[in-house]
């Protein structure tokens, strides 16, 4: 179903080309993550998103005649509606704006313009702001990958500490699409997620990484089973039946993951995994076999599994000084995983002695749903300029007293690296190179290249 880009903002915005001075001839706005939320920092990603799936849709007088229709039910009058402008966008083909954003990928610190975005018409001015909420849903993706950054941000040195630098982009992966709010959702915050790691098994994301940012297979997965497939051959001999035939039908070389608590964990490992037969065909196998508990504390049931995997294939001390199950095998725990709980757990057992090495994570609802929303980095698109047939500039900034951190900027701006090589947002006129691109213009969208993108996320 395609949008009617019209009705995508909040119904008291169409009745604004009525409220402002009527002689404004220009606006212009900016978005950006205000300081006091949750991170000092926002990964910027997302915003090609938006422009993709939706600022090359062209306004029809289907949209019109439907949004006028809903607008008069809303307000019960008509004569809100700006049936003109919309008449004009459809007749121009395109959204007369221009839009200037930070390249993606950039870790930006929070306060500084992500984008700003003005209009080009006069007779648009006071209908830009209608725009808002499409755009203002780049928080989703920016916070998703700001969250999968600082998770990496926080593994890093454990694995620096512990093990091998190379396992990090498969350490922590996307089991999230079934819980995401919608499939849309599902796709732009597992995108998000791929920019930092690549284990996945967001499929729906890798795909639309793919057509947004032109970068195919960024996700990767593994033959994995679930519950379904165990529980399918019974408790008992079954549970033998079960591992048999995973070993039987995948390639030697192949990863495979084997959910374990389906009946007993513990059980599981000691009789079944620890069955010499089993255990032989483990270890004569070229692929990496890891276990998956599912159940229970992560912490307390994960190192006991790693001790019972430990006394079946035995261990190695790694240059580091620190235990490596041997064998190619290890866990892979999928349940109660979020940013503090990923942590926590590698932490636990770098404590008892075990590599991170031994073991990845998967994480749902923590991922890309579980705590976050706009005000999670303070998103917020506010005005800053303004021109009139007068010819007079207009800066425009709020100052609420009794909320001192939601001051806006005012004023046409630039980003830059000041002397001390921080970023900071200041007036045109400042000296110092702009670091705000033209992404949008008059229906031109600038093309993003994907693994530009990656590589700047990927700077630490």
């Amino acid at each position: 179903m395609n949008p009617n880009l019209i009705l995508a903002t909040d119904a008291y915005k169409l009745t604004h080309h009525l409220q402002y001075p009527q002689d404004l001839t220009k606006l212009y706005s900016y978005g950006e993550a205000r300081p006091g939320g949750k991170f000092d920092e926002v990964s910027w990603f997302g915003l090609s998103m938006i422009l993709h799936d939706y600022f090359n849709t062209p306004i029809t007088t289907e949209m019109i005649d439907q949004a006028e229709n809903v607008c008069e039910l809303t307000f019960g009058t008509n004569t809100y509606f700006n049936r003109s402008v919309w008449e004009k966008v459809r007749d121009l083909g395109h959204f007369p704006v221009r839009i200037k954003a930070l390249p993606e990928g950039l870790t930006v610190p929070v306060g500084n313009a992500l984008f700003t975005i003005e209009s080009t018409e006069p007779w648009f001015a006071t209908s830009l702001n209608a725009l808002e909420d499409l755009l203002m849903h780049v928080w989703y993706p920016a916070t998703i990958a700001t969250n999968s950054r600082q998770i990496k941000k926080r593994l890093l040195p454990l694995v620096k500490k512990s093990g091998t630098e190379a396992n990090v982009p498969l350490m922590v992966n996307d089991f999230g699409l079934r819980g995401a709010t919608s499939l849309e959702s599902g796709e732009r915050g597992g995108a998000a997620h791929l920019l930092h790691f690549r284990g996945s098994d967001n499929m729906a994301a890798t795909q639309y990484f793919d057509d947004v940012y032109g970068i195919a297979g960024r996700a990767l997965s593994v033959w994995a089973t679930e519950h379904s497939v165990a529980t399918a051959y019974g408790d008992g001999q079954g549970e033998y039946n079960y591992l048999n035939a995973q070993l039987d039908r995948t390639p030697d070389d192949a990863i495979v993951s084997i959910v374990i608590d389906s009946y007993d964990t513990f059980r599981f490992v000691r009789k079944v995994v620890g069955d010499p037969a089993i255990r032989k065909r483990i270890i004569d196998r070229a692929g990496r076999v890891v276990l998956r508990p599912d159940s229970g504390d992560p912490i307390t049931v994960d190192l006991k599994v790693l001790d019972l995997m430990a006394e079946i294939f035995g261990t190695e001390v790694n240059d580091k000084g620190y235990k490596v199950l041997k064998h190619n095998v290890g866990i892979i725990q999928g349940d109660g995983m979020k940013a503090d709980t990923i942590i926590a757990l590698y932490e636990a057992l770098l404590a008892h002695g075990w590599s991170t090495d031994n073991l990845i994570v998967g994480s749902g609802g923590g991922l890309l749903q579980e705590g976050f929303n706009r005000d999670t980095l303070r998103f917020a698109i506010k005005a800053a300029y303004a021109e009139n047939s007068k010819g007079e500039h207009i800066k425009i900034h709020k100052q609420p007293k009794t909320d001192p951190s939601k001051r806006s900027k005012s004023g046409l701006m630039k980003v830059i690296y000041n002397e001390q090589g921080r970023m900071e947002t200041v007036s045109q006129d400042h000296p110092g190179e702009d670091l705000l691109r033209l992404v949008y213009d008059n229906g031109y969208i600038e093309e993003p290249n994907g693994q530009e993108i990656i590589d700047r996320a990927n700077h630490f």
